[in-house]
């Protein structure tokens, strides 16, 4: 079981980009992004780091752990809306909603939203 979901973070002008996936914090994943956004802001055009920031935010109640969280060049196991963050364009679509970083991170998500059926 779980809760799985992917952030799919896409560099500067390229189109595959890493994968950064959680098993069992789909529930949370906008929130988790939202707050990576948010202390990250500085780092917004900056892909390299932006996925890192994302990623430290999924992994920091478990940062030592060896199951729960991935880093790929493909989609792993997923139950949610995938979200693709487009750091040249600071967009970020899911489904087929297109916003900016700024858009992003003032709105509220109701989280079966983004559950896939």
């Amino acid at each position: 079981m779980g809760d799985r979901a992917n952030i799919h973070v896409i560099a500067d002008g390229e189109t595959e980009g890493v994968w950064l996936y959680t098993h069992w914090k789909g529930y949370k994943i906008h929130q988790i992004l939202k707050t990576a956004l948010i202390r990250g802001r500085e780092r917004w055009d900056d892909s390299q780091y932006l996925a890192r920031i994302i990623f430290c935010e999924m992994i920091k109640d478990n940062i030592m752990g060896l199951t729960g969280y991935g880093i790929s060049s493909q989609i792993h196991d997923n139950d949610r809306a995938i979200i693709h963050v487009y750091s040249d364009k600071q967009t970020i679509l899911i489904k087929d909603k297109l916003r900016t970083f700024e858009e992003f991170i003032t709105e509220d998500y109701a989280e079966e939203d983004d559950i896939i059926k």
